[in-house]
């Protein structure tokens, strides 16, 4: 059994999951802060990873990257709550997490 990886893909993935995550950290600060640079740099961060978000629907199937990046980011942003800003992780939480990583390594492999 053989699959091949589009490493393009997964860079422009990975990216475009980067802004969103810098976003929801960003809009986060602000919310607990009220510094409205922060705000800004948010809607910036959201904005550049909704454009790379497009590039990437040229690429692959609506379903499949928007779950992808959705599940990326649910991932990131639940262990960047529990390092950065001390929210609750529960065992409940880690498997939901250990859940989504199966799906999105399900998704990401191609063939089979």
């Amino acid at each position: 059994m053989t699959f091949s990886i589009d490493w393009t893909l997964w860079g422009l993935l990975i990216m475009a999951t980067t802004f969103e995550l810098g976003g929801d950290l960003a809009l986060k600060w602000w919310a607990e802060t009220d510094r409205w640079p922060a705000f800004g740099l948010g809607i910036g961060a959201y904005t550049v990873g909704l454009v790379i978000f497009a590039v990437l629907l040229r690429r692959a199937e609506l379903a499949t990257i928007f779950t992808l990046w959705v599940g990326l980011a649910i991932i990131l942003l639940t262990l960047a709550g529990w390092l950065l800003f001390d929210e609750a992780l529960s065992v409940r939480q880690l498997a939901a997490i250990a859940l989504v990583v199966a799906g999105v390594l399900l998704l990401g492999v191609e063939g089979g």
